[in-house]
């Protein structure tokens, strides 16, 4: 298994070079957000074992680079997401990911020494984490969109501009409120947080 997943990663690296030097001579830029997404995707299971402290098994990191070989080679560089046939593949790797998200979350949790109080809190969380993990893949997508002129997601021919834009604001906020609640809870004398909570 050891032996699949060196040539599955040098597969990737390969023909990802390939693509990436190809457009470049060709002048089209659009799509090549998705070719340099490569490097921190190919880094996924060293990243888990840096942070985590979890050595992923060779067969869950097998499950793990072909299912990205099929998304980003199969689907954005041979383009199986925009053939009418194939039409379907896109939903399909869609599916899976929310699989191997899943089990991302329930090793963050396992191995990231959180104490776990509710038998409610560990669905919720891999739910939660899941959504979150394909919102914002989906929010990279749209923006690099908007930088190279692309239409990866089909924003523009399909019009739901305004949708992700309201929801890439909605996150942002999010995030803010996120660094304010770090702050205050961490960094502040007085902390605002617990009079809000007071009053909620």
């Amino acid at each position: 298994m050891k032996l699949w997943n060196r040539i599955l990663i040098f597969l990737f690296i390969v023909i990802d070079v390939w693509y990436v030097m190809d457009r470049l001579l060709r002048g089209v830029y659009d799509r090549l957000e998705i070719a340099f997404a490569v490097i921190p995707v190919l880094l996924g299971p060293w990243l888990i074992k840096k942070i985590l402290h979890y050595e992923m098994s060779e067969t869950l990191k097998f499950v793990y680079y072909l299912f990205t070989f099929a998304c980003v080679i199969l689907g954005s560089i041979i383009n199986l997401y925009n053939i009418p046939e194939t039409m379907w593949f896109d939903k399909v790797t869609h599916f899976i990911s929310g699989f191997l998200t899943s089990i991302i979350a329930l090793l963050l949790l396992k191995h990231g020494k959180v104490t776990v109080k509710s038998n409610w809190f560990i669905p919720v969380f891999v739910i939660l984490f899941s959504v979150g993990v394909a919102g914002f893949w989906e929010f990279f997508e749209y923006l690099s969109d908007m930088i190279t002129g692309g239409d990866t997601q089909h924003a523009l021919t399909s019009g739901v501009d305004d949708t992700m834009g309201d929801m890439i604001v909605a996150f942002f906020a999010s995030v803010l409120f996120a660094i304010y609640y770090i702050y205050q809870v961490h960094f502040a004398k007085k902390n605002k947080i617990k009079e809000l909570e007071e009053h909620l």
